[in-house]
């Protein structure tokens, strides 16, 4: 694979899966996502396709905003805003840029984002490796090879999700995060509590429809077991996470839903302020964003970074899960480098 040059600024890349991935809103093979350059700095944006957004539409307005006069002197932060301000709505694209300017910031000044940020990678969570919805038997067949991966999260949505989730409790004793898509009812979510409580389930992510607000309550008014309940399509943004204070236990931060490092720092500032508990997932992406978001992973509770393990031709290298531990390259900037085939 070439990589990009330096005299490119933004591209689309088709990403090939080493497997299927499914959830409870259809399969996987491939994703598209957008990569552009800005000085020194990478960024890379995941299309959040439930949100109306495409890659196509992402790279016209990179290109849009190449050819238009913009400011890179000002903070981050405020350039995240003014983005928002010109493309309302688009969190992908925005990633691109905030990852860009954020690798450009820390090559500049000679050190990690981490590091910038006073935090310390040793003190990261193990992340999950994620087993994507399928037939039971194909599903075990990826529990039996993800064997060097200390949590499993597994996505249900499924016809037989006890069912499947027995079979998987057999196959092994990992701890498992759930992750149901918004494809259970608030009913059978009571149902299926204390069955998830005897299998040793350590987490529920995202049971109902992010509309069902009063749904999440009676969870949170009748969940006998303890388990906490995080969201995930609910909370797209800093501004969603206040209107979940105690109807939930956690949120999932993802950088392509709410557009970046900057924004995805105001939220786990703002979950904390609310008392609630932090994961920090991912889309399916390259090392580049992936290697991005781990720079963040001290300030979480949870960590599900395993998008670039899904790849089977990640164009880029960067932070390594060695059996759930995050290994960040020593590497100014977001640390992640773009790999090029040799002619």
């Amino acid at each position: 694979m070439e990589c990009m040059q330096a005299s490119q600024n933004c591209e689309i890349r088709e990403l090939k899966l080493k497997d299927p991935f499914g959830l409870s809103r259809g399969v996987k093979k491939t994703v598209r996502n957008l990569f552009l350059r800005i000085g020194e700095g990478w960024g890379e944006g995941a299309p959040i396709y439930y949100r109306g957004q495409s890659v196509e539409a992402m790279l016209k307005m990179a290109e849009e905003w190449f050819h238009s006069p913009h400011d890179l002197h000002r903070p981050i932060a405020e350039q995240v805003r003014v983005l928002f301000e010109r493309f309302p709505s688009q969190s992908g694209l925005i990633q691109a840029f905030d990852l860009a300017l954020h690798d450009a910031w820390g090559k500049r000044e000679g050190r990690p984002l981490y590091e910038l940020w006073g935090l310390d990678p040793k003190n990261a969570p193990f992340s999950s490796f994620t087993i994507g919805l399928d037939k039971k038997e194909i599903v075990l067949e990826k529990v039996r090879k993800a064997e060097t991966y200390p949590i499993l999260k597994i996505k249900t949505g499924g016809d037989n999700d006890l069912d499947l989730l027995a079979a998987i409790r057999n196959e092994t004793q990992k701890p498992l995060l759930i992750d149901a898509n918004e494809g259970w009812s608030c009913d059978q979510t009571l149902e299926y509590l204390p069955y998830l409580r005897e299998l040793g389930v350590r987490l529920l992510e995202q049971p109902l429809p992010g509309h069902d607000r009063e749904g999440y309550k009676r969870l949170c008014r009748f969940n006998p077991t303890g388990i906490p309940i995080f969201v995930d399509e609910a909370v797209q943004g800093p501004e969603d996470v206040e209107a979940w204070q105690g109807s939930v236990q956690g949120i999932n931060v993802k950088l392509a839903k709410c557009g970046g490092l900057a924004r995805a720092l105001e939220m786990i500032r703002k979950a904390r302020e609310c008392g609630m508990l932090v994961m920090l997932g991912c889309m399916i992406e390259s090392s580049l964003a992936i290697t991005a978001a781990a720079h963040l992973a001290p300030l979480v509770d949870y960590a599900d970074l395993d998008g670039a393990d899904l790849i089977a031709d990640d164009p880029f290298t960067g932070m390594k899960l060695q059996r759930g531990s995050m290994v960040l390259p020593k590497k100014n900037g977001i640390g992640a480098e773009p790999v090029c085939s040799t002619p």
